[in-house]
């Protein structure tokens, strides 16, 4: 059955409209430091460039191979000092990246976590603050993962699973930071 030009682009005009509208924005990179760090006063954007045994390390400890050898993030600071980082990852969900920034303090736990992007069509529930909620105070040494200390969305078990495993990598990111602080603080 031949349908019609102008149904056909009518057709086409829906189908597209649907792509785009599962795209959701929730957080803006520049409005991040204050919505997860309310006390900052700046944040400037910089790049951890992870060497070849930073990322078997990273990827060891977070059970899958890593590629990505670059990490942009954001260091976090009031007046006097640096309170903190906040990682931009993509991470996959069901077909589509999630765009999440995960705030980590200072003194290593989750300050905060957003989903930043959206793209999928169901499934932005783990943006609700009752979800992310889970992952503040988590620490590396915390198992971050769902069934153990992370309860998932219904319907949303694989964008849960990525929001937690967004938040694990996130603080070994900084450990990696904290490591090469302490390194070339200890240097004469």
């Amino acid at each position: 059955m031949r349908l019609p030009l102008p149904l056909v682009i009518v057709c086409a005009v829906i189908g597209t409209a649907s792509v785009v509208a599962a795209d959701h924005v929730f957080l803006h990179e520049a409005d991040a430091p204050r919505a997860m760090f309310p006390s900052s006063t700046r944040a400037t954007r910089k790049a951890l460039e992870l060497s070849d045994s930073e990322l078997d390390g990273l990827g060891k400890l977070l059970g899958r191979r890593i590629e990505s050898k670059t990490y942009p993030y954001l260091d976090v600071g009031d007046d006097r000092e640096s309170i903190g980082s906040i990682f931009l990852l993509d991470v996959i969900g069901q077909s589509q990246p999630i765009t999440f920034a995960v705030a980590v303090g200072k003194d290593g736990t989750v300050q905060d976590v957003r989903v930043m992007v959206y793209r999928e069509p169901h499934g932005d529930e783990i943006e609700d603050r009752r979800f992310r909620k889970q992952f503040i105070g988590k620490a590396l040494k915390d198992p971050i993962a769902l069934g153990k200390d992370v309860d998932a969305i219904t319907g949303a078990t694989i964008s849960s699973r990525s929001e937690a495993f967004a938040v694990k990598k996130s603080l070994a990111l900084f450990a990696v930071l904290r490591h090469r602080l302490a390194r070339t603080s200890s240097s004469p």
